[in-house]
């Protein structure tokens, strides 16, 4: 709830983002002419809040902190429209609990400290980028985390990714006299310019035993200090996220699905190309996993093997990222198996493929695959052909389409388009009605900008007739 006792306020006091120096501002009271100043506050607040939210652009600069790393927009700007919405902003801690230190500089010290007084006692969502290599200040890295450190007890995600010399500030964590009470995700990126980390492996090893300890804790990822992805201290059995960011086997896998019954969500990074390939006598029997919802792999090598292990009857999003070194047989047999065996025509709502070598004919028997046809999302970085178009085009003798019938987004994120102009468009509008008596397609994304005239000009036309689009088709 917002206190409205600060709209009797007479001035309020800011810094500067600009000279940081202290500046006085006198209250007014809302303008009965402006429609904008009747808005209640708490909706006010929430407006801003979404605002923040929708700013997405994938920043990669910037001389101060921010929302997130992919937004441009933080609460300073609400307050130079007017003292009615400065106020408001003031007294929304939310508004500045969520705090992404790019590339640390001087100027974003004093800032982050005005943010982190802003937000209160407000769960704090906490990242930080400060490698060396990426030219920060390290001294201003160094103080952002000690400020950081000081608001540790509402720490409720924190991503901290930063040089081995910042680390001594981070280890206080391990001697505090505030425990983390409401940590939920954590995520620990510590660089190694030497390639090692010699002395500092039983420090961050007490950082994470500290964080491990946290009873509210729920997301872990070690980035590469647990190379074996077994600390004895991690509390699986509570987790409902994992990231995995180093080299796992098959079997370093399936050993960590049966130590997390909670888990929802698991992403790994690198598949070993060494994995066991379950040929031998010890083959292990199917794994079933029933809360796991959202699975994300890249893998230098056939997942088949894996997908033959496993059963997920809740999954709902599957993400395969492929990255072959060279055009290989893909196995789309035990990819069908593992969906029939997870029945997960019931439930799986999201597929994403990033396979810039997968084999046309592989490509189309994944498209073909049954327990994709209720599907509404699908994320392709393939090369697409006129023969993969025609394949999303066709439709049997009752007129419904013959691959991903309920398909809703449809996501082509790849340079790599080999087709004629006007089949593109031609397959957007089989699956597109404006008057929505046919077809259930609502969104296009094709990441290309070299698309012919035909396609062009009708894609354009079905944008003006209501089908979804960012950036223009997301073009």
């Amino acid at each position: 709830m917002i206190n409205h006792s600060y709209l009797k306020l007479p001035e309020i006091v800011t810094i500067d983002p600009y000279t940081q120096r202290p500046r006085f501002i006198r209250c007014s009271a809302p303008s009965k002419r402006n429609v904008i100043n009747t808005i209640p506050p708490e909706i006010l607040a929430e407006i801003f809040l979404k605002l923040l939210e929708d700013d997405d652009i994938g920043l990669q600069h910037s001389n101060r902190p921010l929302v997130s790393r992919f937004c441009d927009s933080d609460p300073l700007l609400f307050g130079h429209v007017c003292s009615y919405w400065r106020n408001v902003a003031l007294h929304t801690p939310k508004l500045w609990s969520r705090i992404y230190v790019l590339k640390p500089q001087r100027s974003q010290v004093k800032l982050t400290q005005l943010w982190l007084e802003r937000a209160g006692a407000h769960p704090l969502d906490l990242s930080i980028r400060a490698f060396t290599v990426d030219k920060c200040d390290q001294s201003a890295a160094i103080d952002i985390m000690s400020l950081f450190i000081g608001r540790r007890q509402y720490w409720m995600n924190v991503y901290f990714a930063i040089d081995v010399q910042t680390l001594p500030i981070l280890s206080q964590i391990t001697m505090s006299e505030y425990s983390l009470d409401i940590l939920e995700s954590a995520t620990l990126w510590v660089s190694k310019p030497s390639g090692k980390l010699a002395k500092q492996e039983s420090a961050l090893d007490d950082i994470w035993r500290t964080i491990h300890a946290c009873k509210t804790l729920r997301h872990v990822d070690w980035r590469v200090f647990y190379p074996h992805i077994q600390p004895e201290h991690c509390p699986w059995a509570q987790l409902t996220g994992l990231t995995l960011s180093s080299e796992v086997s098959f079997n370093q896998l399936l050993a960590v699905l049966s130590k997390t019954p909670e888990l929802e969500f698991l992403r790994v990074h690198s598949l070993s190309s060494t994995s066991c390939s379950f040929e031998d006598s010890c083959t292990p029997s199917v794994i079933t996993h029933a809360h796991l919802k959202r699975l994300t792999i890249t893998s230098a090598q056939e997942t088949g093997p894996l997908f033959r292990l496993l059963s997920l009857p809740a999954l709902q999003t599957l993400k395969i990222w492929n990255r072959f070194l060279k055009e290989t047989p893909r196995d789309a047999i035990s990819l069908q198996g593992f969906l029939e065996r997870s029945q997960s025509v019931q439930h799986l709502m999201t597929f994403e493929l990033d396979d810039l070598l997968i084999p046309e004919g592989d490509l189309r028997k994944y498209l073909q695959i049954p327990e994709f046809r209720n599907l509404n999302h699908i994320k392709l970085s393939v090369t697409i052909t006129d023969r993969i178009l025609h394949q999303l085009t066709n439709v049997n003798h009752q007129g419904r389409h013959e691959v991903l019938p309920s398909l809703e987004i449809l996501n082509l994120s790849t340079s790599l388009l080999d087709i004629t102009d006007g089949v593109l468009s031609a397959m957007v509008a089989s699956r597109f009605s404006p008057l929505e008596r046919r077809g259930s397609l609502k969104k296009i994304c094709v990441a290309v900008s070299d698309l012919g005239p035909i396609d062009r000009s009708a894609l354009s036309e079905m944008l003006q007739q209501g089908l979804e689009g960012n950036g223009g088709y997301c073009i």
